[in-house]
């Protein structure tokens, strides 16, 4: 219960840090400018939606027409009201909601101002978590748990050196903990439980001073 009030906490946190609303800059029809989405994010996000199953209608805002272009007006996704670069996407499930089929996190390469990433509690099939995601180096947030990813966990987490929070747990994950996640010096909450990993846990771990949570189960 408490670690899903932590995540509450956060997304309310990185909204209200990205929502700049100034009344001195209302103009005579009392409505605020805002920045469309970007293009090349756009097409990013429907390829993304492409490789998924989604008989729930998780995804049936995001639509390639003239009345749904703004990608920053689609479900799950908030966009910097200066720049209309996406900084969050939230499409965590929840029963019976839930995104599923082989997911193809890679077609997500254009969205390098995202801060928050959830995609937990879905069925991905045992997709592989992409070598890629290290190139998210905005990245402050970061949930797959409960979403059936398999493979390794790549080492190119540890680029992430903005990242605050990684939940990996109740996945199909496999062989050693990276000891490149030891280079997350601002990670605070660190969940890599109920995996099928295996090793010694790497001693690089022991020097994340900024952990409130870990656990390794």
């Amino acid at each position: 219960m408490g670690g899903y009030f932590v995540k509450i906490l956060f997304a309310l946190l990185v909204c209200f840090l990205h929502t700049e609303i100034s009344i001195l800059g209302l103009n005579s029809t009392s409505e605020i400018s805002r920045v469309k989405c970007i293009e090349s994010e756009r097409q990013a996000l429907l390829n993304f939606k492409r490789g998924l199953v989604n008989d729930s209608g998780m995804l049936s805002t995001w639509r390639d027409d003239e009345n749904n272009r703004d990608c920053c007006k689609w479900k799950g996704l908030q966009c910097n009201n200066e720049t209309g670069h996406v900084y969050m996407l939230d499409l965590h499930g929840h029963y019976p909601q839930r995104l599923s089929g082989l997911i193809n996190i890679s077609s997500l390469i254009d969205l390098q101002n995202i801060e928050y990433l959830n995609l937990s509690n879905n069925d991905f099939e045992g997709s592989y978590i992409p070598k890629f995601m290290g190139s998210f180096t905005n990245l402050k947030y970061l949930d797959l748990s409960w979403s059936r990813f398999g493979g390794r966990i790549p080492y190119e987490l540890g680029n992430l050196s903005k990242l605050e929070y990684l939940d990996l747990k109740w996945n199909s994950l496999d062989g050693a903990i990276p000891s490149q996640l030891g280079k997350l010096t601002s990670l605070q909450h660190l969940d890599l439980s109920l995996n099928s990993l295996s090793g010694e846990i790497p001693s690089e771990v022991g020097v994340l001073t900024s952990l409130q949570h870990l656990d390794l189960s």
